[in-house]
């Protein structure tokens, strides 16, 4: 690297500059506000964690995502993280050890070896909630109202709710005893949403022409409300753990629907995002302005089983960058105010007395030539007959 692009930055890797950075910041603090006033305690995570805990979720893409480096103290292998899920269950259930539902939540950088996606970043601000300790639909309800109350809070208007159980899919497939392999696969195919894909991948399994159309259905259930009725009746192999699926989401559309009753709701049967780790609803919040989810979560039950404690779970994260772009917030700064360069006692004083009512304050050097204007303030400090005083440009 030569002295002319020093300044570089790695792809995917973003800064966030003035006055973006003071937006973000406000952004984050409201929105962790609105999860202290749900009873959701704040926890700080170490940036690099032993592997063997930072990998607890059984997610090959989580793997792919985490850079690997090594303890130089010990010789363990280590990661930096690429998610801060697994560390926040790690806590629940390792270090808080509660009986009760906890509640906690986070906001902080991580790290990915690769964007998700073409719009993604490498560095995301991830900021989330996670449940633990109940395994009901009450607590999925909760996770969702306050995903949305998130999006609320970021200025996001009429996003799209999506909702969607792994169990559909989970179920048919382990009925079938499909290879890893094939599984895989058929992973992939569903979300293209290719039903041709679908049946050719099945066609030479010997699966029954039944579980073949029901898992091909997969991929065409998606849309609204009446979704859920067509699964009732064109998976013909249903079991009773998919009508259970059904009555589940029926029941927190019904509820989200009471709570926001202008909220867009769509269902997404074939929706298998984190399906590795998932164990029941996923849900997902979009715009039409951005192509991927600006928010995410579901439930993962028995996450702490690694470490020693298994606990229901349920919860959702989003990027700060994402909910700030696509967002319509306002975050009025305070005046701008340029004072000048004098030792007057009163100036200080009233300086001092601007600062601690929130205004910003630029003091002046001796010598320097930028006044008010070039310094971006929209005030100057005037010494009056009554004091100095904040005048407008």
């Amino acid at each position: 690297m030569t002295k002319a692009n020093r300044w570089l930055l790695p792809d995917g890797v973003d800064e966030i500059l003035p006055p973006q950075a003071s937006q973000l910041e406000t952004l984050r603090r409201d929105i962790l506000d609105l999860y202290s006033t749900w009873g959701y305690e704040l926890v700080m995570t170490p940036l690099i964690e032993f592997l063997d805990s930072l990998l607890i979720l059984p997610s090959n893409a989580l793997q792919l995502q985490t850079f690997k480096i090594v303890d130089q103290l010990t010789g363990r292998s280590m990661g930096v993280r690429a998610d801060i899920t697994s560390q926040v269950a790690r806590i629940d259930s390792h270090v808080l050890q509660r009986e009760a539902p906890t509640r906690l939540c986070y906001a902080d950088s991580v790290l990915h070896t690769r964007p998700q996606s073409l719009l993604g970043s490498r560095s995301p601000l991830m900021i989330g909630a996670e449940l633990y300790g109940h395994r009901g639909i009450e607590s999925d309800i909760e996770v969702i109202s306050l995903m949305l109350h998130t999006l609320e809070k970021a200025g996001i208007e009429k996003p799209q709710l999506a909702l969607g159980h792994v169990s559909f899919y989970r179920t048919l497939t382990k009925s079938a005893s499909f290879p890893a392999e094939l599984e895989q696969k058929l992973f992939a195919a569903l979300q293209r949403k290719s039903a041709s894909e679908i049946e050719n991948l099945l066609q030479d399994t010997g699966a029954e022409k039944t579980l073949i159309a029901d898992i091909k259905s997969l991929a065409t259930l998606n849309g609204d409300a009446s979704v859920l009725d067509r699964a009732a009746s064109e998976i013909q192999s249903a079991a009773p753990e998919i009508q259970q699926s059904i009555d589940q989401l029926k029941k927190i559309a019904s509820v989200i629907s009471q709570r926001f009753p202008q909220q867009s709701l769509y269902f997404d049967l074939g929706e298998l995002r984190g399906y590795e780790y998932h164990t029941g609803v996923v849900f997902a919040a979009y715009v039409s302005s951005y192509g991927e989810a600006i928010a995410n979560g579901g439930r993962y039950d028995d996450i702490g089983v690694g470490f020693g404690r298994a606990r229901a779970a349920t919860g959702f994260d989003a990027d700060l960058k994402i909910l700030l772009a696509q967002g319509k917030t306002s975050h009025a700064p305070g005046k701008k105010i340029f004072a000048p360069a004098n030792d007057d006692p009163a100036l200080q004083e009233a300086i001092e007395s601007l600062r601690s009512e929130g205004q910003h304050v630029i003091n002046a050097f001796p010598g320097q030539t930028e006044n008010a204007a070039d310094m971006g303030c929209d005030y100057e400090l005037i010494k009056t007959k009554d004091g100095w005083q904040a005048t407008p440009l």
